[in-house]
């Protein structure tokens, strides 16, 4: 079956990674260590959850032809960890809500990520979790990137 699916993660990625200075941006689920704040491509930053990166789905574009509509809805998380010593969720909240609008900057300045024609990247904000950790605490805005293309 042909998708777009995997272009589409690595120019959200590779934009993402360009347009979040100082940020770490995974590409999925943290392979080893995880420090500061960070952009997740492919995750929803939740560790202990399924892991799902994304989903995609195609109907034909009308009948008769050869090409299909997709779209696809990629998961991804900001997630800001913040140590015992702040007392306040505003500071992890602010700066996590930072990361999502800067992704959203880099998408509408450039919808289809340099990716052929027809083509869009738009930014769907979704969930927030505040959680307790070992070393702290940790803001997390769940988004998806949601894509519309014809393959």
């Amino acid at each position: 079956m042909e998708t777009r699916l995997a272009a589409a993660i690595d120019a959200l990625y590779d934009t993402v990674t360009a347009a979040a200075t100082g940020v770490n941006v995974w590409d999925g689920p943290v392979l080893s260590g995880n420090s500061g704040d960070t952009i997740h491509i492919g995750f929803d930053g939740d560790p202990e959850g399924d892991a799902k990166a994304a989903d995609t789905e195609q109907e034909w574009a009308g009948v008769g032809r050869r090409s299909r509509d997709e779209e696809l809805d990629i998961v991804c998380a900001a997630v800001v960890l913040v140590g015992n010593s702040d007392t306040r969720w505003k500071t992890a909240r602010d700066r996590a809500k930072a990361l999502i609008e800067t992704v959203g900057v880099a998408l509408r300045a450039n919808p289809s990520l340099g990716l052929s024609p027809p083509i869009v990247f738009e930014l769907q904000p979704g969930e927030y979790f505040q959680e307790n950790g070992p070393n702290g605490y940790q803001a997390r805005f769940v988004f998806t990137v949601h894509v519309k293309t014809r393959i």
